[in-house]
């Protein structure tokens, strides 16, 4: 009985339950006519309209979802009751309802994007088919960094010739190609250069080029000519100018805004100097770059003949290359190989590349192996003119009575240069710093050189054509003599260089700090700029006269940027008013950025009603304020009171996927709480404000409010944060708890609602702290790193100290800006026993603050926080340090190092540009120093259960230098010069800030053991969703508004992409199509990266699930399907339309699109 009388109270649910459903859908259909577009112009705003359909449609959905939800869950009740009879159906049960404690969702519990079924097998990284040559690291391995000396080429060999080598029909061919190099900005700034000397030089090209049809010059740096055709060159100056580059008179030469550092600066920022360079040539000169010159960065990394490929360009030209190296190549006639990316099986990203054999870029270096006789062909050296030759011989004028005597001379030079080569074709660069500036330099190289070449080509028994050049003639001939298949392939970078025994230039990847990591911020802000206000352009939500005053302030902070990637600029390597003038235009480009990002926002929220409006055209204030040029930043405090209760908080996502984080803004009051965009309150966390240099201490009437958010990719979504009253019960906001160390002596004035521990006796034991369900700390008595406890109860010990160097001190043998050449192994750095130590701990942040105070050396600010985001399930601390060396100081250099038990032998990984990874090896063969690499973006140590990432907002130098252990230098202060020409020391120090994410992650399961061979790797998913959160934060912005006035956000994008870059998006830019035509619109840059699939918790896919590349561009901006092609990185060269507009990314690869918005397709 009591069976049937269930059975019929189950099935009369089964039926209510069909009812309801039937009604539900029926209500629903009935509704969905009535849903109104939020815009009167279908026309124009078609996609909004139908985006603002589907959103109405979903939020109903979700309420109806809810009710289903309840039905079922009493329906497994009525089962549940009868299941001795009729056991349950296995289905996954709803969540009990909750207060809002957590706001993360997992985004796996969202109905999945359909991936089409795309065969990746052709892509590069799943090639096998090629071969390498030359491998960097394995040439390491092998060869003995030795010092021999070669006689009159020092650091190579006596070389040796036949002379029936040649003949009548295998005649040598010798291009000699004048240049100058003009550093934008190095001893002088960029505009004295300019006034002072490159202003001179184009006037002098112009006019002494048209002398002689037969001259050629080639020319790099497109900030220096920008500067003089929009300043200074007459109409005239102009016409020659673009009929000589017409005629292949000038070449124009990689054609960057700038020559680009290759181990500090970011592969984003390389590829937007490039194409403000590139654009810039485009619009005034209509020319676009085939080749690449590079002669004077201090190393030289893969990524950017990658990028250098992905512009177009055919081939490149390198110098600065460890001389030991230069030989090995030499040796076996490698100086010109096909220079492919380590994770290319295909060579499709081959980049063809000659290598100077010798010392320097200079005369007397280019010729041929002896300096001293080549040096007496730099004719600017003649007597009289201020220059002489070090060894004693100067250059004589070429005349009838010694042309034959100085023609053989430097022939012989040049065929000596030949040998080391596979053709019969020799390049003689003619040029150095800041050459060409008057015009009897001119008269004198040019004059001189033509009677030899016209001697030496006059006497047939010599057998050599010799003739001006520029890199195209050089390379066209080259390639007509030998096949390209017969070059040989090299893989891996030329880090770190060294130009002579132990002179090893590591010590730039830490010099000048502050300036480094103020062009990260930069590049943030840059990156966020150009993004937002192209979406605020392409979906028209301002006028055609505020998009291109929008463009105007990005391009100005882009062109600043660009700037700084000059070798000397983010370098580090310039005199102290130099470095000065670029952060004050840093400074400048920031407070740009932040007012085009505002604006833009402002526009796409549809202009909401704002309260207390200050300024025109100024709606959002930014939550970062860069006040001087070398002084870390500040935060707003928002300050709430009876008057002015509420605020608003903007959060723009410039990133191509959702993001789960949690934020801190500082507040006024403790008494506050926090409304998500619903308008519901959430959990949020109050904790003090810890601040002081030298002194901890607790800053008066400022709190940190800490809560999670989400915002979708390429979205604003608003939060609110609102005065509580305080006498009501308080749900959702708690307060930190507070731990006082080594400071009995301090008068806590907190609010009574924090609980305060502040015990007398001096710390001596290690202490914890942890915040919700996040890893747990352990650290020491100093408040140092000792430990990390997972979330699972996992312990990995990670010792951290602090280290430092000293200098050697001998004649020419000192660190410098340039150079890192220390006495010896680190020593510890002390600082003061018992530092104040102060810990806070709430559920979704806990911090610990360390003064740590070098008598002496340096004071360091540390704190460690780790927070409680479900998101990232992988044990993660963020580690900042606010350091200053003593002024008193005269040689130090400080480094920051994490001790593991780690078992990764010799071998660590840093990356190269952000892009991609590197395996490295500590040689016990090679100084300290010569171990020391690039660290600008992230590094891992890593065995087969365990590995250690660390990610860092500053790019520094950084090194392994015992198994377990990963070192990176923080600061440097050194009193004398290193002789590379810069005639000072360093001792700018200023007040800076390293932010560090560091990371552990196991490996979950065995894994495929990976070939030795094997030279890169990757990052784990949650690493890079991890180090695209530090690098690119999210823009907060706040203003007043009416409680009451609607909250409105912006989210435009459907797409979510954890594993793409959008690594730039121009609203206006131009190209070139096949048949020459220049076409007007946007243009998009994508990576999709390869990710690490060993180590890591799988759970951070369910928030973060991957794109496999797929990547639909009508889902994630407003652009016309039928108007979007394949493009060249700098947009110039436009190639064939892209289906559907439908990007397929393979990993590893970058690509870009033009979107077309003036003519319509053919």
């Amino acid at each position: 009985m009591r069976i049937r009388r269930l059975s019929a109270l189950f099935w009369a649910t089964c039926i209510i339950a069909f009812i309801f459903i039937l009604y539900v859908v029926t209500d629903l259909s009935l509704k969905l006519p009535s849903i109104k577009p939020a815009m009167v112009d279908l026309e124009d705003n078609k996609w909004s309209s139908f985006e603002s359909k589907l959103r109405n449609i979903e939020n109903e959905l979700n309420q109806h979802h809810a009710v289903v939800g309840e039905i079922k869950s009493a329906m497994d009740q009525i089962v549940e009751q009868s299941q001795e009879f009729h056991p349950p159906q296995i289905r996954p049960k709803p969540a009990p309802k909750q207060i809002k404690i957590r706001e993360f969702k997992v985004v796996g519990d969202e109905p999945p994007r359909m991936h089409r079924k795309i065969n990746m097998s052709y892509c590069p990284i799943f090639q096998t088919s090629s071969k390498t040559d030359v491998q960097m690291l394995s040439m390491y391995d092998r060869i003995m960094f030795d010092d021999v000396d070669g006689g009159v080429w020092k650091q190579g060999w006596n070389i040796e010739y036949k002379d029936n080598q040649w003949s009548s029909k295998n005649k040598l061919k010798v291009f000699i190609v004048p240049h100058s190099h003009n550093d934008p900005g190095w001893i002088k700034t960029f505009e004295n250069y300019y006034k002072a000397q490159t202003k001179a030089i184009f006037t002098n090209m112009v006019e002494k080029l048209k002398e002689n049809v037969g001259r050629k010059f080639i020319w790099a740096e497109t900030s220096y000519l920008s500067l003089w055709w929009t300043s200074d060159a007459t109409d005239k100056e102009k016409t020659d100018f673009q009929n000589l580059l017409k005629s292949g008179q000038i070449e124009i030469v990689t054609g960057g805004w700038v020559m680009n550092d290759e181990a500090n600066s970011h592969w984003v920022s390389n590829a937007q100097q490039l194409t403000t360079g590139h654009q810039w040539l485009l619009d005034n000169l209509g020319y676009i770059p085939k080749n690449g010159w590079a002669i004077d960065p201090f190393g030289y990394s893969s990524s950017q003949p990658y990028l250098l490929k992905l512009t177009g360009l055919e081939n490149s030209v390198i110098q600065r290359v460890h001389y030991r190296v230069k030989k090995e190549l030499a040796l076996n006639r490698q100086l010109e190989f096909k220079w492919r990316q380590m994770w290319d099986g295909s060579g499709k990203t081959d980049m063809f590349t000659h290598m100077m054999p010798f010392y320097s870029y200079d005369v007397p270096h280019t010729c041929g192996p002896d300096p001293k006789i080549c040096c007496q062909f730099d004719f600017k050296r003649l007597p009289g003119n201020g220059v002489t030759c070090p060894w004693g011989s100067p250059p004589r004028k070429i005349v009838q009575k010694n042309v034959d005597e100085r023609s053989f001379m430097i022939l012989d030079q040049w065929r000596k240069k030949a040998q080391l080569y596979r053709s019969n074709v020799v390049l003689v660069p003619l040029g150095d710093d800041f050459r060409y500036d008057r015009a009897n330099e001119w008269d004198n190289q040019y004059q001189n050189y033509e009677m030899i070449i016209d001697y030496i080509n006059s006497n047939e028994a010599w057998n050599a054509e010799v003739q001006f050049g520029t890199l195209q003639d050089y390379f066209k001939a080259v390639h007509e003599e030998i096949k390209l298949a017969d070059f040989p392939v090299l893989t891996g970078d030329f880090f770190t260089y060294a130009d002579r025994n132990q002179h090893y230039w590591s010590g730039y990847y830490t010099s000048r700090p502050f300036y480094k990591r103020m062009d990260r911020a930069l590049l943030a802000y840059v990156r966020a700029a150009e993004v937002i206000t192209a979406q605020a352009s392409s979906s028209r939500s301002v006028s055609h006269i505020t998009s291109l005053q929008l463009r105007d302030r990005v391009e100005h902070a882009r062109r600043a940027l660009a700037l700084f990637q000059h070798h000397d600029g983010v370098a580090g390597t310039a005199r102290d008013d130099v470095h000065e003038d670029y952060a004050r235009k840093m400074l400048t480009a920031i407070k740009y950025s932040q007012s085009a990002i505002q604006q833009a926002a402002y526009y796409l929220l549809k202009q909401p009603a704002i309260q207390d409006q200050t300024q025109e055209d100024v709606y959002f204030d930014v939550d970062d304020i860069w006040r001087k040029h070398d002084e870390i930043p500040s935060r707003i405090t928002i300050a709430l009171d009876p008057m002015s209760p509420s605020r608003r908080l903007l959060f723009y996502n410039a990133l191509a996927f959702k993001r789960h984080e949690v934020v801190t803004v500082i507040v006024s009051t403790p008494h506050v709480e926090v409304f998500d965009p619903d308008g519901s309150p959430i959990m949020a966390q109050i904790s003090p404000v810890v601040a002081g240099e030298k002194r901890l201490g607790f800053a008066a009437n400022k709190f940190q409010l800490s809560f999670p958010v989400v915002v979708d990719a390429l979205a604003i979504t608003v939060y609110s944060v609102s005065l509580r009253d305080n006498m009501a019960i308080n749900k959702y906001t708690s307060y930190s708890r507070v731990r006082i160390y080594n400071a009995d002596y301090w008068s806590v004035e907190l609010p009574k609602m924090f609980a305060v521990e502040q015990p007398a006796a001096r710390l001596a034991d290690d202490v914890t702290m942890q915040a919700g369900n996040s890893s747990r700390v352990v650290a020491t008595m100093n408040g140092l790193l000792k430990a990390v406890v997972t979330p699972d109860g996992h312990t990995m010990p990670v010792h951290m100290d602090f280290v430092q160097y000293d200098t050697q001190k001998a004649q020419d043998n000192n660190s410098g800006a340039y150079l890192f050449i220390p006495d010896g192994p680190a020593t510890p750095f002390k600082s003061d026993p018992f530092p104040e130590i102060v810990i806070t701990e709430g559920p979704f942040k806990a911090t610990l603050y360390s003064g740590l105070v070098g008598p002496k050396a340096a004071e360091v600010l540390l704190a460690i926080s780790v927070y409680n985001n479900p998101s990232l399930p992988h044990a993660e601390l963020e580690i900042s340090n606010t350091l200053l060396i003593d002024p008193q100081v005269d040689d130090l250099e400080l480094a920051m190092r994490f001790s593991t038990p780690i078992k990764n032998g010799d071998i660590f990984y840093t990356d190269l540009n952000g892009m991609q990874m590197i395996k490295r090896r500590y040689f016990e063969k090679l100084p300290l120093q010569a171990n020391f690499y690039p660290l600008p973006a992230a590094a891992f140590l890593q065995d087969g259960g365990a590995r250690l990432t660390l990610l860092t907002s500053t790019p520094l130098g950084a090194a392994a230098l015992r198994s377990g252990q990963l070192e990176v230098m923080q600061d440097r202060r050194l009193s004398r010069d290193d002789n590379r020409g810069l005639n000072q020391g360093v001792l700018d120090n200023v007040r800076t800030r390293h932010t560090f994410r560091l990371l552990l992650e196991r490996v979950p399961q065995v894994c495929a053991s990976k070939s030795p061979e094997q030279t890169s790797e990757y990052l784990t998913l949650g690493a890079h969703v991890s180090q695209q959160m530090l690098l690119q934060p999210l823009i907060t912005m706040h203003y007043s508004a009416n409680e009451n006035s609607p909250r409105s956000s912006y989210s435009r994008s459907l797409v979510s992409a954890p594993d793409v870059v959008l690594a730039a998006f121009h609203s206006h830019i131009a190209t070139k199509n096949k048949d020459g035509a220049t076409h007007h619109g946007m243009g998009m840059t994508f990576q999709r990266v390869h990710l690490d699939t060993c180590y890591g918790n799988k759970a951070v896919e369910k928030w973060y699930p991957l794109s496999e590349g797929q990547i639909p561009l009508t889902d994630m901006v407003d652009v016309q399907p039928d108007q979007i092609f394949d493009s060249s990185l700098t947009f110039v060269h436009v190639r064939n339309p892209v289906p559907e507009a439908f990007i397929a990314l393979c990993p590893m690869e970058i690509r870009s699109v033009f979107i077309n918005q003036t003519l319509k397709r053919a």
